[in-house]
């Protein structure tokens, strides 16, 4: 049976001030049996919230879809043609802006640097990458009807 294992995430430096460079990597495992089926892989990233975090106003606890791996403009999904039994490591790498990662907006006091002027720092965020590999749906179409009428 198809299986996802070793799924990991790393950031690094964006083209520019304003974006990250995202990697999530992985391995997608396969038997013999699913040796010429078509698999999808779909990747997203997820911030994460948690009771006690130090929430904005208005952000309920719970996770939120930040961002979905494309591989073209129509389809959030990578086909995997199976070509052999075993393990095959994955790695996609997308630039994605910083403002599409701050889940949790905004800043929070953190002390006084004296008894006017409070110290004040971008809240921190959580986010982890989701990766989910499932079966390419087959698909059939029947011949057109075509009625009679005008």
């Amino acid at each position: 049976m198809a299986s996802l294992s070793n799924i990991s995430l790393s950031t690094g430096a964006g083209s520019n001030a304003d974006s990250s460079t995202v990697t999530v990597t992985g391995t997608m495992n396969f038997d013999a049996s699913e040796v010429g089926k078509s698999y999808r892989l779909e990747i997203k990233i997820f911030g994460e919230d948690k009771a006690g975090d130090n929430l904005p106003a208005g952000d309920a606890v719970g996770d939120d879809e930040l961002y979905t791996f494309r591989w073209n403009v129509l389809f959030p999904y990578r086909t995997i043609q199976v070509t052999a039994a075993g393990a095959k490591t994955f790695s996609e790498t997308r630039t994605i802006s910083s403002a599409t990662l701050d889940e949790d907006s905004g800043k929070v006091k953190i002390g006084d640097a004296d008894i006017n002027t409070p110290v004040f720092s971008p809240r921190g965020d959580e986010f982890y990458a989701r990766a989910v590999l499932s079966g390419a749906p087959v698909t059939a179409k029947s011949p057109t009807l075509k009625t009679v009428g005008v």
